[in-house]
């Protein structure tokens, strides 16, 4: 039998949720980014450490890191894949890179309505990576307890 968790009425901190989705992007995504397109390496050990010290990679752990970077990025694209209306809105402004103007103009919308169509993309990207992928990027409003 399916069991179904119980509605999330926590108020998402739409503010908070895109510094952390940008903040991803920046650091986490563009990492597997680079990963990702490392050439494949075959000969035996490549290693620009000083000799004598231990942080030389097999070409394996290489090779394995780049593989996983790939899936990331392909389990991303998943994620962003699934969010429908919003995807265009996301993917223009973490994967494109384009400015605020950029995007008002490529998808038609004036400012106010494409910064709330960003911030809601966040929100539905962050939570489903939170569940789906361990992250912790969406944020909530925290709620006193005479507000429950």
């Amino acid at each position: 039998m399916m069991k179904l968790d119980p509605p999330d009425i926590r108020e998402v901190d739409y503010s908070k949720t895109r510094n952390n989705v940008t903040n991803w992007f920046d650091t986490e995504y563009s990492k597997y980014q680079r990963l990702a397109n490392i050439p494949v390496i075959s000969s035996v050990r490549l290693s620009l450490a000083p000799k004598g010290t231990a942080s030389a990679n097999s070409v394996e752990d290489i090779n394995v890191n780049r593989a996983n970077a790939k899936q990331v990025l392909e389990f991303v694209e998943a994620v962003i894949n699934s969010l429908g209306d919003y995807k265009p809105f996301l993917e223009a402004r973490y994967i494109k890179k384009l400015q605020s103007w950029q995007i008002e103009e490529r998808l038609g919308f004036g400012h106010s309505q494409t910064q709330t169509r960003i911030r809601k993309a966040c929100a539905l990207f962050a939570q489903t990576m939170d569940v789906t992928a361990g992250t912790n990027l969406a944020a909530y409003k925290e709620t006193s307890d005479n507000e429950r």
